[in-house]
């Protein structure tokens, strides 16, 4: 673009117009400042452009900048320019000529990437605020619970042990929920890594499976375990294939009814193993099954269910298993149920073969407690 010292537009390519909105005819002869810049810079550029100091930190300024401009639309456009200004002999300013980069949506990503940023910290921050409050909730309730078995008559204590039962639920309830929004940011942002080992995944998910088998059966679902496979090593994060197991068993409990059957099983096949959690339950229509893997994606949103949950339960199994080089997919026909299979490459790393540690194995209780938190008696 090219103007004259007071800012009437002489020229202006066929680009500047598309980003304008308007056409030559309509720019040419118009004054820049007065009909395309908003109104708090115009009258600085105005009184710049009077300057014949080419020392002045203000002609540099005018040399390179980034301001808004104003379209035929009403919109707005960052813009980035490189002006080079035009001076007679006398250095009176005669003509200024411009060329403008839109950045408009340079700009938006990197606001976007600051506000990821600062939301990554906020969830760190607020993991931090809940979980210290949490701690002293539990602790303070295990000690309730030991002044009830010792003071209490067995009436008083199961009065009282009802509603102990409810803080310590809706604790765990809210335990999951920072939990899973802390590790959702931290996968967004690439900040969680996965501790791959060589285990023998059957083991792994046979173990996770007995450990709510006996949870599943008191909630009156018929529940089985079926492998194809008596052992098989793959790479994987045992904590986090915990997790998307339990994440998915929960799921088919809160959406299946009294006698419905939940399968387990592991097919074997070649260089991938297959997991499927299977139910017969009350199944997912069509136009939900894609934004159930979606943050905050549920497939039921009524008032009348028997659980609850955030409904970033599944967004972040998509993730894990992505992270394990996998995929997951579901199939699933309303009334009749669903299935997810999960398809993990059988690949290995260079590290000896690992086992579940004790230590893990102990606190799996208090694991599925907290992932089951979300089903009600």
């Amino acid at each position: 673009m090219v103007m004259n010292k007071n800012g009437e537009v002489k020229l202006i390519n066929r680009k500047g117009c598309e980003i304008l909105g308007y056409s030559q005819e309509e720019i040419i002869g118009k004054n820049w400042f007065d009909n395309f810049m908003e109104e708090d810079i115009k009258d600085i550029f105005k009184s710049i452009l009077k300057s014949t100091d080419t020392d002045d930190e203000s002609i540099k300024f005018v040399k390179h900048h980034e301001n808004n401009i104003l379209t035929k639309s009403g919109e707005t456009k960052m813009v980035a320019w490189h002006n080079a200004i035009i001076k007679d002999e006398e250095g009176n300013i005669q003509e200024i000529l411009s060329s403008g980069l839109d950045i408009t949506e340079r700009k938006l990503l990197k606001e976007k990437l600051e506000y990821s940023q600062l939301k990554t910290e906020f969830f760190a921050n607020l993991s931090h605020e809940l979980k210290t409050p949490l701690n002293l909730i539990f602790s303070s309730l295990k000690m309730l619970n030991m002044y009830q078995n010792k003071h209490l008559d067995p009436e008083d204590n199961k009065k009282a042990s009802k509603y102990t039962s409810i803080i310590k639920q809706n604790g765990y309830r809210l335990l999951r929920l920072v939990n899973n929004l802390v590790d959702i940011n931290k996968i967004n942002a690439n900040n969680f890594n996965l501790n791959l080992k060589n285990y023998d995944i059957i083991k792994v998910i046979r173990d996770i499976t007995e450990s709510v088998e006996e949870y599943i059966s008191d909630k009156d679902r018929i529940f089985e375990f079926n492998s194809e496979l008596s052992k098989k090593i793959i790479a994987c994060d045992p904590f986090n294939i915990e997790r998307i197991m339990l994440n998915l068993l929960s799921n088919a409990v809160k959406f299946t009814d009294e006698r419905d059957k939940i399968v387990v099983s592991i097919y074997d096949r070649e260089k991938m193993v297959c997991i499927s959690v299977k139910d017969t339950g009350v199944g997912i229509e069509k136009d939900k099954q894609e934004i159930i893997f979606e943050r905050f994606g549920q497939a039921d949103k009524s008032f009348t269910r028997n659980s609850e949950g955030s409904g970033i339960g599944l967004s972040i199994v998509k993730l894990l298993v992505e992270m394990h080089g996998g995929i997951i997919t579901l199939e699933s026909e309303p009334g009749e149920g669903s299935e997810f299979i999960i398809e993990l490459p059988a690949k290995k790393v260079a590290e000896k073969e690992g086992k579940l540690h004790n230590q893990e194995a102990r606190e799996l209780f208090d694991r599925v407690s907290v992932e089951f938190s979300d089903i009600y008696d």
